[in-house]
């Protein structure tokens, strides 16, 4: 092997390890009891509610509840190349991405921070929930939309 394609060799592998290295973009498993929302402040204490934002240097902000998430959302609103995440409250240990997530809004399922959001994978599954607590179904951004009106 002559001395170009060592060199060759050596910034292909270069290039290959920075991509692997870049950071991680997607959600980590939330210590509940020990993390702390990044948005209000409170430790992160309810498995039903937890989200993050994992920014897109790996960087993971993790919140006490969805409307934590909105609020941080909302307020900061340049976040670009990102990705979020809301756990599913009917599998509390499967975070689903916060964008196409279905939320129901019912004040029978208390969240954390009050406004009563409960994140779903499956929207077949939060329109069961509906049935039985009553609410409405809501998109992403409907609850950036709820949570700016609540919180002005």
């Amino acid at each position: 092997m002559g001395k170009t394609e060592r060199i060759l060799w050596m910034i292909l592998a270069l290039g290959i390890w920075t991509l692997l290295s870049c950071g991680k973009h997607g959600p980590e498993p939330i210590a509940y009891g020990k993390d702390s929302c990044t948005y209000c402040r409170m430790i992160v204490s309810d498995r039903k509610f937890g989200a993050e934002l994992v920014t897109s240097k790996g960087k993971i902000l993790k919140f006490d509840s969805i409307e934590c998430l909105a609020g941080y959302v909302n307020k900061t609103r340049d976040i670009n190349g990102h990705s979020l995440w809301v756990v599913d409250y009917s599998n509390l240990s499967k975070f689903v991405d916060a964008t196409r997530a279905s939320y129901l809004v019912s004040e029978k399922i208390h969240s954390p921070m009050g406004l009563n959001i409960s994140a779903f994978e499956q929207k077949d599954v939060a329109n069961r929930m509906l049935n039985n607590y009553g609410g409405r179904v809501v998109s992403w951004n409907d609850v950036l939309d709820y949570v700016q009106q609540k919180w002005k």
